[in-house]
């Protein structure tokens, strides 16, 4: 009789999986990602594999501390990647808060949309009026400007560029649920 009831949450457990997706790599079929910034020369990323977004599963790892903010996504990337410490030689300037801040240049990134036939041309670079509003999944990380054309308290704008707030080595999130993107970032 134990060994029936084993089975049958074994069987159960498997079954719930494969409803979840929990194994399903979450990948845009039409489209490909990269991780840009001051670490990878902006433009000259796009195209290079080193800073290609691999499309994951669910159940990864490397997001298992997002996966309850994660439910439905539809798609979903990681690329590790380190922010240097040092003077980039500029700075992205937030008001977080009502408290300014002077994130260096190297925290900086974008994440790069392109064709998955066209890997050269950008469709988008993110969070910008072409992508859409990026929503933040881990706020304490990374900081993402509001979505609005103008930076009115110092805040940023659609077009500004979401940064790290320390250096290091992280885990950048790009992910889509339903027609909602996100992005986060998990310190390695």
């Amino acid at each position: 009789m134990k060994k029936l009831s084993i089975f049958t949450v074994l069987v159960f457990s498997i079954f719930l999986l494969a409803a979840c997706g929990a194994g399903t790599i979450l990948e845009r079929e039409d489209a490909s990602h990269f991780l840009t910034g001051n670490f990878a020369g902006w433009g000259d990323a796009i195209g290079v594999e080193q800073y290609k977004m691999e499309a994951i599963a669910l159940n990864d790892d490397r997001v298992s501390s997002l996966r309850s903010d994660l439910r439905g996504a539809t798609a979903l990337y990681v690329l590790e990647a380190t922010f240097p410490a040092g003077e980039a030689g500029w700075s992205a300037n937030y008001t977080i808060d009502g408290v300014e801040y002077a994130f260096d240049g190297n925290l900086t990134f974008k994440v790069v949309r392109t064709a998955s036939d066209d890997e050269e041309i950008p469709l988008w670079w993110g969070q910008s009026p072409e992508s859409g509003k990026f929503n933040n999944l881990t706020p304490d990380v990374v900081y993402v400007p509001p979505f609005m054309e103008e930076n009115i308290d110092g805040a940023g704008a659609w077009n500004d560029n979401p940064v790290v707030m320390e250096a290091g080595t992280y885990y950048i999130i790009f992910a889509e649920i339903g027609t909602d993107r996100y992005v986060g970032a998990i310190k390695k």
